[in-house]
Formats: structure tokens, sequence, C-alpha cells
């Protein structure tokens, strides 16, 4: 029997610890540029991969997902919960874009989540981090280093969307090839493509390779090689 730890009233810390399980960790830029329609467009795409997520019962019992914000300060506006029991997102624009707190916060989350499965007996599949950014990031050598070690040991994989205006440089610095292009602002096709991603891992093993799921038109990069 799992020890339940309440975030909210009645929330579950895991739905069916028999199960594999898998944390996503979605690491969202807030900065000022990303005022008006970039963040509307955020917050409503956020919203419908809920509830798209969880018309799937697999993916929908074995996907854990966290939301930290980070614009001049890091935030963390969604601990780690079952998909179903994730708050309804509002986010808000402004400040600047300081990466390397958030990213590091992000991984101590990944982290802390890796070790509750295993001690909870449950075998988890590779946790993702997914950064969404349109600014310029600063210095991230000594993070990205962290990121590109745990790549190697199989703990982590980190992919990087940038909306426009964002830095090519530091995002694939932090991702190698794992960096994606948005075109315009709408936001919902490539949670689609987040969706469909978790859901071909849920039916895969953990170490396995899940199938590929090519991404939508107006995000300019292949995934098949990136499992």
């Amino acid at each position: 029997m799992v020890e339940q730890r309440n975030f909210n009233d009645d929330v579950p810390q895991i739905i069916n610890a028999n199960e594999h399980h898998m944390a996503c960790l979605l690491l969202l830029d807030t900065s000022g540029s990303m005022d008006g329609d970039p963040i509307n467009q955020l917050n409503a795409a956020l919203n419908k991969f809920k509830i798209d997520v969880c018309q799937d019962k697999t993916t929908r019992d074995v996907l854990d997902i966290a939301i930290v914000e980070f614009n001049s300060a890091p935030n963390v506006v969604q601990e780690f919960v079952p998909i179903e029991y994730m708050k309804p997102v509002n986010l808000s624009a402004g400040g600047s874009t300081n990466m390397e707190p958030a990213i590091s916060i992000a991984i101590d989350m990944v982290n802390v989540r890796s070790r509750f499965y295993r001690h909870s007996g449950t075998e988890p599949y590779k946790p993702w981090i997914i950064m969404i950014s349109d600014g310029f990031g600063g210095n991230v050598d000594n993070i990205a280093q962290i990121i590109h070690e745990m790549e190697s040991k199989d703990k982590l994989k980190f992919f990087s969307l940038g909306v426009e205006g964002y830095d090519p440089k530091v995002l694939h610095q932090l991702s190698g090839d794992k960096v994606m292009k948005l075109a315009g602002y709408d936001f919902t096709s490539f949670f689609n493509w987040v969706n469909k991603s978790m859901r071909s891992v849920s039916v895969s093993s953990p170490g396995e390779k899940p199938k590929g799921v090519p991404l939508p038109e107006n995000v300019d990069k292949d995934t098949d090689d990136w499992m």
C-alpha cells in the first residue's frame, strides 16, 4: 500500500503504483515578451492538453505532470500530480528571461519524483522536461553539463521548443538536437504531439524505445530518432 500525500484535498500522489509511471515537467517561459496572444494561447493549449490526455485511460493513469514557470525568477506552478488532478492553468507574463534557476528546480523535482517511484515499488519511464522559451537565456554552461550527464545515464530527456525570438544557441546547448521551433503561437498542435508521445511511451516498457510521433506542420523538427 503506497502512502499518499495530498497537495490539495483528495489529490492522490500516484494512481495505481503497480503500473509503470512517467514524470513530465513543463518548464515555461513567462517573461514579458510572452505577454498578450502568446501567453493566452499557451494557457488555452495547456488546459486542453489535460483534457485530451485524460481521454486515454492508460496514459491518464501513468502520466504525472508538473509545471514550473520562469521569468525574472522561477515559480512552481504545479507540483507533480497525476495528470487528471492538474489544476487549471492561468499564467501571466512579465519580467526577464532567467533560465538556469528554473532548470535547476525542474531537475531537482524530476529527481525527487524518480526516487518516489522507486521507493513506491513503481518502475518509472525516463522522465521528460519540456522547456518552452521565446527569449535569451543567459549563461547555462553549468546546468547544461548536468543535463547532458543525466541524459548520458538515461535519467532524463530534455526537450526545448523555441517560440519566435528564442535563443537557438542556448536551447541547443541545453537540448542538443532535441530543439523544436514553433511557427506562430498555436501551441495546441504541439501539445497534441506531447500527448501522442506520452501515449506511445505508456504502451512501451521502461528502457524500450517507444515509437516516434511526427511533429505537426507548425513545428519544424522530425522526432523519429529522439525517443
